[in-house]
């Protein structure tokens, strides 16, 4: 049973339909408590056994931003020791280590596929999920941090891009497209210059001219659009993390109007609610305390909750 738990992980991105983006009250309910519970600054992390969840407390009451969670596989070297109850309840008591042959058998089966991204590193796009193996060959940990870009190669000194990014946001639009259109590896470059200058402007950074680069990041995804780097859905949810976390930190800035943000990344959710349309609805809910009308919001993530 241990396989089809672990498989059930990778394959959806939760743990008994709990991910954490669903806040640590519905992780309690869902895990049977709260378990071992740790808390450093606002990071809130409820550990269940193998089941670990992480939380970042917003600023200015807003609530609660799922950071990760992750099943701790290689705890099953102790048996059952660290089962969850919560887990037994619904897969039955198992513990030993799960060989990752065993795991890409059964993912095989349900035509799941991972890609290595590195040895000993596996990545499942739809789910957004990674395991880890160990040099025995057992799955050491599954872990989920929605977001994760593994288009980006580049892997040089983020400090000298940095300083290319702010001489970018005083260029004019037409000095912008030259200066991107001389750039190799574009697709990588761009996504890794752009998740930078989002990263570093919405962030406790001091930076002079903020607002400048809030412009540019927004500039840098239109940009990555009309390029084919990214595509609508991804921009709406970049948006609406960008802007909800502008406004956890600095309400002051004037920024781009909730229910547009929002709308956005409801026009992106489809019927099947993937993963990726799972992702826009948390990002849209981050904004709701600044809506005008609720209702799409609430039936939306109404829906989410009740297919988790």
């Amino acid at each position: 049973m241990k396989a089809e738990f672990v498989a059930d992980v990778v394959q959806t991105g939760t743990v008994l339909g709990l991910d954490a983006n669903l806040g640590p009250e519905l992780a309690a309910q869902v895990m049977g408590g709260k378990g071992g519970e740790n808390r450093f600054g606002r990071s809130y992390t409820q550990s269940h056994g193998l089941v670990e969840i992480s939380w970042y407390e917003r600023e200015r009451g807003l609530g609660w931003k799922g950071v990760h969670l992750a099943v701790q596989a290689h705890r099953l070297k102790y048996g059952e020791e660290f089962l969850d109850d919560a887990v037994a309840a619904r897969y039955g008591r198992f513990g030993g280590l799960l060989m990752f042959e065993e795991l890409q058998a059964e993912l095989v089966r349900r035509r799941v596929e991972l890609v290595e991204v590195e040895p000993g590193q596996y990545w499942q796009p739809d789910a957004q999920v990674t395991v880890h193996v160990g040099e025995d060959g057992s799955v050491q940990k599954v872990f989920t941090a929605f977001g994760q870009d593994f288009t980006i190669a580049f892997d040089g000194d983020y400090r000298a891009v940095w300083q290319q990014v702010k001489a970018l946001a005083v260029m004019s639009e037409d000095e912008r497209v030259r200066w991107a259109g001389r750039q190799e590896n574009f697709r990588s470059w761009w996504r890794y210059c752009a998740r930078l200058t989002a990263g570093r402007t919405a962030s406790h950074d001091a930076m002079s001219n903020r607002e400048t680069f809030v412009e540019l990041a927004f500039w840098m995804w239109d940009h990555g659009v009309a390029q084919g780097v990214y595509s609508p859905a991804e921009v709406a949810l970049l948006r609406a993390e960008f802007v909800a976390r502008l406004d956890e930190l600095y309400p002051e800035l004037v920024l781009p109007g909730s229910d547009e943000l929002v709308d956005a990344c409801l026009d992106h959710v489809t019927e099947d609610l993937t993963r990726a349309d799972k992702n826009l609805i948390d990002a849209a809910n981050l904004l709701r305390h600044n809506l005008t009308d609720t209702a799409r919001l609430d039936e939306a993530y109404q829906r989410r909750i009740s297919r988790r």
